[in-house]
This record gives structure tokens, sequence and C-alpha cells, in this order.
């Protein structure tokens, strides 16, 4: 009876114990004297989101459309924790440019001994990630950039010719199937120098391990990460499945193996990522490679899958555009006899299309920042203090209707130049900005818009009895993408 009273009375005081520290930390911004929505307690300002119930963008864009123009920014919780959740642009300048030396931390779980594909630029932060960052710079230039479009080009081809043999008469096709194909095969073969067409075979180990990485992962496990990091170290939790990261380091490995092992005649050569990461001018071990090339995979394959994915949906859905598309892509291509360099700069409507799919399909939600130095806003009495973690609802910026007019309205008229140049710079995040923002950009953009080209030279995509209208979001996943799978019709079709 003694031991069940100790017991007892020890549970109740360890509950006591815990209720306090929740408390606490859910008073932060009213201990600062911080405007703030009223958390909730566990969930602060992220109630159903961790069980999937709504989406974190909602969450987001609920205290962004509550809370915009009052302050530069308010007080926000993800469960405990507090956030500085930004709402004015020019503060948001600030964050990622102008002062981007006071947020270079992102605030993402690594552990690169237990881990090592977790050494990569996006979730490595601190002396790590700066060190890392000026040894890679050099392999995201114009000019090598440049030199991988050959290669792109003739994943490109190969994705086209297997896509015209499939495809012979109308049929409905998973998009986000054929689109996945695609991205797999431009970054197995640009980022990790393997030739293949997942189209033709997409049961490769390659295909399987791109989707496997992550089988593992739960909202409120990569939560516990991020908010107990040192904690999370010593029991070491890893965030991706053990099998495919020893496949990706073993792949990696060997193929750097074999580059080094070949000689071939600059003229002879088509370039690839591998190349560019071990000519650095510092080297990298293989080990960092491996965890450059799968940052890829983590960072790229999913958001480049949900755009060309989203911007099909919404081209079935507007035929007007789908054909003014096309009607470019040809007329360019007929002048340039192909795809060049040329060509890609004057497909300017075509890039107005995929830049209006992620304006309103914001892949990345949201931007995250942690300021490594006290931060005192500018023309305010606020100061964002030292080690605050800061969110930035890029989704919410790209739907605010004081912006874009009729915000939830597919318009690739909001990228001609005349309506860029009178909004901020700040306005259209979905690479971030600055100093961390997305190093890979440019290479990002070019596999978009060649991938859209494969896409619609030759086929015309309209909606069929499976197409979900309208379109939902998965609820379990940060990102936005596809609650199922997009399904089109698709025809092939004459160029013009």
């Amino acid at each position: 009876m003694e031991l069940l009273h100790r017991t007892i009375l020890t549970t109740l005081g360890a509950l006591s114990l815990i209720y306090v520290l929740i408390k606490f930390s859910l008073g932060y911004w009213k201990r600062r004297g911080i405007l703030h929505e009223k958390p909730k307690f566990l969930w602060g300002n992220i109630k159903g989101v961790l069980p999937g119930k709504r989406h974190m963008y909602e969450a987001l864009q609920f205290i962004y459309d509550n809370y915009k123009e009052r302050a530069p920014f308010v007080g926000f919780y993800a469960c405990i924790k507090p956030f500085v959740f930004v709402l004015d642009l020019d503060l948001v300048r600030h964050i990622l440019v102008t002062d981007a030396g006071h947020f270079t931390t992102r605030g993402l779980y690594h552990n690169v001994n237990n881990e090592p594909l977790s050494g990569n630029l996006l979730q490595l932060d601190g002396h790590k990630w700066r060190a890392l960052h000026a040894q890679t710079k050099g392999v995201f230039t114009p000019s090598n950039m440049q030199k991988l479009l050959p290669q792109l080009l003739q994943v490109q081809a190969e994705f086209q010719n297997t896509l015209a043999t499939k495809v012979k008469e109308r049929q409905t096709i998973n998009i986000s199937e054929l689109v996945d194909n695609y991205n797999t095969d431009v970054i197995s073969s640009l980022a990790f120098g393997l030739s293949g067409n997942s189209l033709q075979f997409p049961q490769t180990e390659f295909h399987q391990m791109t989707r496997n990485y992550w089988n593992n992962f739960k909202l409120w496990k990569a939560y516990l990460s991020l908010e107990f990091p040192t904690l999370a170290r010593l029991l070491q939790h890893k965030s991706y499945d053990e099998c495919a990261s020893e496949y990706f380091q073993k792949l990696v490995h060997t193929q750097l193996q074999q580059q080094r092992n070949t000689q071939r005649r600059d003229g002879e050569q088509l370039f690839n990522f591998l190349q560019f990461f071990s000519a650095t001018e510092r080297p990298l071990s293989d080990v960092q490679i491996a965890a450059q090339a799968f940052g890829f995979i983590l960072a790229g394959m999913v958001p480049l899958n949900a755009t060309l994915s989203f911007c099909l949906y919404e081209l079935a859905l507007k035929p007007e555009l789908q054909e003014r598309t096309r009607l470019e892509i040809n007329k360019v291509l007929q002048q340039h006899n192909g795809l060049t360099a040329e060509s890609l700069r004057e497909l300017k409507y075509t890039k107005q299309v995929l830049n209006e799919t992620l304006r309103l399909h914001t892949p990345y939600p949201f931007l995250l920042r942690r300021t490594t130095k006290s931060f005192e806003v500018p023309k305010s009495v606020f100061v964002i203090a030292h080690g605050n973690n800061v969110i930035i609802p890029t989704a919410a910026i790209h739907r605010d209707a004081s912006i874009y007019e009729e915000p939830l309205r597919f318009d690739p008229a909001r990228f001609e130049a005349k309506a860029v140049n009178v909004r901020s710079d700040m306005s259209f995040l979905p690479f971030g900005a600055g100093l961390r923002g997305c190093i890979a950009q440019q290479f990002a953009e070019m596999q978009l818009l060649v991938g859209l080209v494969a896409l619609l030279q030759h086929h015309r995509y309209t909606p069929c009895a499976d197409t979900v209208i309208p379109l939902q979001y998965d609820t379990r996943k940060l990102l936005l993408v596809p609650k199922t799978d997009i399904r089109l019709i698709v025809e092939r079709i004459d160029s013009k």
C-alpha cells in the first residue's frame, strides 16, 4: 500500500511539473508583451495539425489573415515551441536578405555522426553549414548549370520518346506517377550519375529507394526531434530509413570510383553534380558528396513532383491556357530547332505558368530561421531575441488578396514583367531568398521548364471522372502535395 501511495504521489508530482513547464512555455509571448493568438494547451496554435486533421498551411493562413497589418510580427506557438510569425514584407526582406547574417540558422534536426546523409546543406547549421556552403557554392554557378543542360536534354528526350510509345490514344493516366518518373530520371542521372528510364523500368532499386527513405515519417516524431534535438541525438534518432541511407551512400561511392577511373575527352563528356562536387577547390569527402546528392531527393523530389502535377492539373481545367502554352513551346522550339539554352530563355509564358503554379500551390508553405544574435526590427520598438525561432508563411503571402487579386484563381498573367515590377520581391518566395535560399534554384527551374516542355509538346491533358475537383492537399504532410494522385486523360497530338 505504501509503495502504491508513493507511486501515485511521484506520478502526480511529475505530471504537475510537466504541466507547469508547458504553461510556462506557452506564456513566453505574454511575458514579452508581444501580440499573439491565445494558445491551446499542448497544441499551441496548431491544433489538429499533428493528428493530420488540417494542414499546417491552414493554421498559418489563419494567423496571417487575422493579424496582418497589426504588427510586423506576432507570437506563434507550434505546440509548446514559440515562434516569431513574420507578417511584414519589409521585415521578411531584412530576415532573408538585408540582415541575413542574423538568421543563418534554420534549426532543422541533423546528426551527422549517426546519420551521415543529414550532413546536407538543407539540414546543417552553424559553422558546419558555413564551411560546407563555402565549399559548394561554386558548384551552382550559371556556367555549371549550362554544362548540365545537354545531359538534362538527353533525359528529357528519352522520357518523351517513351511517353510517346505508351500514350497512343486517349487514356486516363496517373499524372503524379508520370511526373515522378521524369524527376526520378533527372535526379538519378544528374545528381547520382546513373542512366535509365523510370517510365520504362519503374521498379529500379533507385526508384524504390526514393520512395522508401522516409517510410517511418510521422509529424509528431519530426516535431519532437526539432523541439528536443539533444535528446534525439542521445537516443540516436534517425530521420531516414537505414536501408535507403546505406543504399545512397554505397551508390555514390561506387559512382565516384567509376568516374575517377574513367577517362573521357571533354567533347564527349556529359556532366553531373558528382563531378562538380568532386572538383571543388576544397574537395569534399565521399560521405559529404553522398549527403549533397541525397539533398536533391530530400529537398527537390517531392516539391518538383507536386509542382508539375499541380501545373498539369490547372492547365487541364483551363484548356485555353494549356493551348497557349503549347503554341509557345512549339513556336520557340521550331525557331531554334529544338531545346537549347536560348530557346529556354524565350519560353516566357511557359515560365509564367510555372511561377503561377508555384504561387498558388507553394510546395514549401513556410520558411524557418533562427536568430543567431538579437535583431532590432527597423522603425519599431520590437526585438527578435537571440535564439528565437522565426517562421515566414510563404503560402499565406502568396494568397494575400492585397498582393494578388483573387488569389485562388490560376492566372499566369500575374507574372508578366509589368505586374511583377509593381510588387515587392518578397511577395514571391517559392525558393526562399538570400543567403539560405535554395542554392539549386536555377537548376530546379531548368528541370521544371524542360519537364513541362516534354509533357506538353505532343500531349493534351483534360479532366476525367477520377480527377478530384476541387483539389485537396494531404494534411499528413508538411509540404503542400495532393491528397490523392492526380489523374487526367492524356492524348497524343501532332505538333503545330
